[in-house]
């Protein structure tokens, strides 16, 4: 105790002090994708039984074709949703400019956050969104609507939970598997990349992977929308409006 042994310390790894901070921006950016993706997916849903509804569809089917309905509908509120990430990006950039936390330089943290959200949003949305107007379209009345949304909010939940336990454990094997299914992917995958533990090979089978299940969702929510689009009355099973496009 009189006399210590002197001792070299080495650091092998130097530690990444904006690690946390990395993960919690990437949490939060998931946390306004999985609000705006939810939100929006059901505006794609109301207004196509809104349109249903007061019988516009009709008109609107004398001059243009139903998939061209549907594919208007979805860029024209993806783009309204684009537009309110962009508020919400720069409001949170502009507060990490000015935020001074030691030796975390917030700024260049937010950039590849803002472009993740942006990038996961256009793909998560695009599958999301037309899956919302495919079931939005088996229904003829508001009230009914809820019900239908089930389908859609059933995927998107399990996407939320799956980012808390990869803001948590980024390296576990439920979340990298999560992080590689499309449904969640666009909800997870941000987490495991600001943390690091995402591999190329994995962002890659999660980017194809969704851009895949979302064109497949493209072709097959513009069947049934355009099966369901003209029956009203009560609920049309999904099987039956994929039948009645193929008529």
């Amino acid at each position: 105790a009189l006399a210590p042994v002197p001792v070299n310390v080495i650091t092998i790894e130097e530690e990444d002090v904006e690690e946390d901070t990395k993960r919690a921006a990437a949490f939060a950016g998931t946390l306004a994708l999985y609000i705006s993706i939810l939100m929006f997916g059901q505006f794609v849903a109301m207004g196509t039984v809104e349109e249903k509804q007061n019988r516009v569809v009709e008109v609107i089917l004398s001059r243009v074709r139903a998939w061209q309905i549907l594919v208007g509908k979805v860029v024209g509120i993806g783009l309204l949703g684009l537009l309110q990430l962009a508020l919400l990006a720069g409001a949170a950039y502009v507060s990490a400019q000015i935020a001074d936390i030691g030796d975390i330089d917030l700024a260049s943290i937010g950039i590849p956050v803002i472009a993740g959200v942006f990038f996961w949003f256009i793909l998560g949305y695009t599958f999301y969104a037309f899956l919302y107007a495919a079931v939005g379209s088996t229904v003829s009345r508001q009230e009914d609507l809820q019900g239908a949304m089930m389908m859609p909010i059933v995927l998107i939940v399990p996407g939320y939970l799956l980012a808390l336990v990869a803001a948590e454990n980024p390296d576990g094997l439920v979340p990298a598997i999560g992080s590689m299914l499309p449904p969640w992917a666009p909800f997870v995958m941000p987490v495991r990349i600001a943390s690091g533990a995402a591999a190329p090979w994995e962002v890659l089978v999660a980017v194809f992977g969704t851009a895949a299940a979302a064109a497949a969702l493209v072709w097959i929510g513009s069947r049934v929308y355009a099966g369901a689009l003209l029956r009203t009355g009560g609920k049309v099973k999904l099987s039956e409006a994929w039948r009645a496009a193929g008529e």
